[in-house]
């Protein structure tokens, strides 16, 4: 992928940030709104008892291709290739949703001192990759080296929160903290936690995906499959399945097609309207609604319209979510102009931009008489993006903007664009902030410093702000740095949020034993069909 994606990934999350995932009520107020069903966790409980079956396929459609398999390279969640390399590499923690905390998963057993400065993991004895070598503590070392060189998604955080990791006997591997940070086993639940083969390396010039995990690669066809077969010597014992077999469908209708004709086992659903025709359809699965998981990406660079501060606020205040949600999703989006949603357990006061059609009027005619022409582009992904490309351009030249609409043909093209040839003003894009990971998350994405700050953004005060969270060790302080945030935010719009997708695996009653981690990864090692 030529590090296209590497800078994406951000998954951390510091267990003092971590609360309990929503669940639909009829008396929450926060709840009014948002469509039922719509909820944090498992859609229908799952029922996994009885003898599991052995072999078969399971088919699963995604919503992009994972063009590599390099945890270095790819973003580390569940839209865009995180479960298909935790298929291959496993993952050292994983997020447990009963009891919203970070568990073992590869390794045996992680530990924190008494301040969350130095953390302790201890490794399972006998763990190999699939090509015969020991996964010890060397190999843990060497993985992490690697990812940093390389520039892995989460390298920002990690490079700020870590001071030292190392080898301290053959199954331990410590990590000494710049600051205490509870939280810090997701790192080790996403692109990190993906331990890599020194083997994957050996060809000069080509990456061999070669991991721990219960699956390894069989083959890989552009656009069409990768297929993933079983693993017989998995330390967690052989799959119950022969093979997994991922393809992708960007558009979201044709996702819940194929899952409804049985061509699909599993399908990844983000959209509001087909979302709601699963839920009728009662399929099960699970969700994970995370905040500013749709909006606007910004390019502030000086030379896109959106680098002018009064262009990103006029833009945002032109906005009328209600029409925007009418015209996009039926009016069945989860809509927020705010840095959390109303689905978050943080409940923050602090509103964000409000729709103010004269404002934006006023801000940008400033902006015009300071030579700027009006002119700006939305990018977006063709078929996928359009209704929101013909939205966002009706609200916007209704206060006087000219608006080209630019679409790519698959989101791979549109990290391109992103990432390596930073082409846009905005493109509707998505954070997916699970309320386990605001922290991180934030820093990764707003940070001035941070490589996946992909907007470039800039904001020394915002900055301090994202350190003043992280520092904070009380609900208290936490939820009082968001408030000042939020209004941070609001002055300088870094990006503007436009609610929360339901980001759902969904299957039918036949697929049992997926156990779900946090930024939508599955865990597939104990699944099986009938």
């Amino acid at each position: 992928m030529n590090r296209l994606t590497r800078q994406a990934a951000i998954a951390l999350a510091a267990a003092a940030l971590v609360l309990t995932g929503c669940s639909s009520t009829d008396d929450d107020p926060k709840q009014e709104g948002v469509p039922a069903g719509f909820a944090n966790g498992w859609v229908v409980d799952p029922d996994d008892s009885g003898s599991p079956s052995q072999g078969g396929t399971l088919q699963v459609v995604t919503y992009s291709e994972a063009r590599s398999l390099d945890p270095a390279e790819t973003i580390a969640n569940g839209s865009s290739g995180g479960t298909e390399m935790a298929a291959v590499y496993d993952l050292l923690v994983r997020y447990d949703e009963a009891s919203k905390e970070y568990v073992p998963q590869l390794a045996e057993s992680i530990e924190a001192n008494d301040d969350s400065t130095v953390w302790t993991l201890t490794l399972r004895e006998g763990v190999t990759f699939s090509d015969g070598t020991p996964l010890d503590a060397a190999a843990v070392v060497w993985s992490l080296e690697r990812y940093i060189a390389n520039r892995g998604g989460q390298v920002s955080i990690l490079d700020h929160a870590v001071d030292t990791f190392e080898a301290t006997d053959d199954l331990t591997v410590t990590f000494t903290l710049a600051n205490p940070w509870p939280g810090f086993p997701y790192l080790l639940a996403t692109g990190p936690g993906m331990i890599v083969a020194q083997a994957s390396d050996a060809k000069p010039d080509e990456f061999t995906p070669i991991g721990a995990g219960p699956f390894v690669f069989d083959h890989y066809s552009p656009q069409e499959e990768l297929v993933l077969t079983a693993r017989a010597d998995y330390w967690g014992g052989a799959p119950n399945l022969e093979a997994l077999r991922f393809f992708p469908l960007a558009v979201e209708q044709g996702r819940l097609d194929v899952l409804q004709s049985g061509e699909a086992d599993v399908a990844y659903l983000r959209e509001g309207v087909t979302a709601l025709d699963a839920i009728e359809a009662g399929f099960g699965g699970f969700m994970e609604i995370g905040s500013i998981s749709r909006g606007l990406l910004l390019n502030h660079s000086q030379d896109s319209a959106t680098g002018d501060v009064r262009i990103r606020q006029a833009i945002a205040h032109a906005i009328n979510p209600d029409l925007y949600n009418e015209r996009t999703a039926d009016g069945l989006a989860i809509m927020s102009s705010r840095i959390v949603t109303d689905l978050s357990e943080w409940d923050i006061e602090t509103p964000g931009i409000e729709f103010d059609r004269d404002k934006a009027k006023e801000l940008l005619d400033a902006a015009k008489a300071d030579g700027y022409d009006g002119k700006i582009s939305f990018k977006g992904v063709a078929k996928v993006s359009e209704k929101s490309g013909l939205a966002i351009k009706a609200l916007l030249e209704d206060v006087g903007f000219t608006v080209s609409l630019d679409y790519v043909s698959s989101v791979s093209d549109l990290v391109a664009d992103i990432y390596v040839k930073q082409d846009y003003d905005m493109v509707i894009w998505g954070f997916g902030m699970p309320d386990a990971a605001i922290y991180p998350e934030l820093f990764e994405k707003v940070y001035s410093s941070s490589s996946s700050n992909i907007g470039k953004s800039n904001d020394p005060e915002l900055d301090a702000l994202i350190l003043e969270l992280g520092a904070a060790d009380s609900a208290e302080d936490q939820t009082a740095a968001l408030e000042k945030i939020q209004a941070q935010w609001n002055e300088t719009v870094p990006y503007i949020s436009l609610g929360a997708t339901p980001e759902w695996n969904a299957w039918g009653d036949g697929v049992h034993g997926v156990v779900p981690s946090i930024d939508s990864i599955m865990l597939y090692g104990d699944a099986w069909k009938e």
